[in-house]
């Protein structure tokens, strides 16, 4: 019975320790081959760009958790009390938006800057611009 119970602890602690991890979603003909996002770390959070002659990175930036009460207490208030108190009190997570905004550089010098957004369980999404001001649209899975 002990072994089953650390084996249930160690699952917890190995599951529990991961970041969430998006792969980069091709998109048709944009610059960028491949990629990832990988938040909830602090500083150690990462953003890669691979484009077909350099890759773009940006570490330790910071991402934003955003949460509009004043509608949801419109919305829940006096209608649902139950999922109102859940709400407010951070139980409820599925009303939450993050965003991130960073400058990812390359080993040569060169940079783009990067505006994504998702809500809880969805897939991030955003827009980089270059240095010669065109707008990339990137889409992690």
């Amino acid at each position: 019975m002990k072994k089953y119970y650390l084996g249930i602890l160690a699952i917890l602690i190995f599951t529990g320790c991961a970041s969430p991890t998006h792969p980069l979603e091709k998109q048709g003909s944009a610059p960028f081959v491949g990629g990832e996002l990988v938040h909830d770390r602090g500083d150690g959070n990462l953003l890669m760009l691979d484009a077909p002659n350099r890759r773009y990175e940006a570490r330790g930036f910071v991402v934003e958790r955003h949460t509009n009460i004043a509608a949801l207490r419109k919305r829940y208030y006096g209608v649902n009390s139950k999922h109102w108190e859940r709400i407010f009190s951070g139980l409820d997570t599925n009303h939450v938006t993050y965003t991130a905004e960073t400058v990812a550089k390359s080993a040569d010098g060169q940079e783009v800057s990067c505006s994504l957004i998702w809500g809880a369980g969805a897939k991030p999404a955003g827009i980089c611009t270059d240095q010669a001001g065109a707008s990339l649209l990137v889409r992690f899975e």
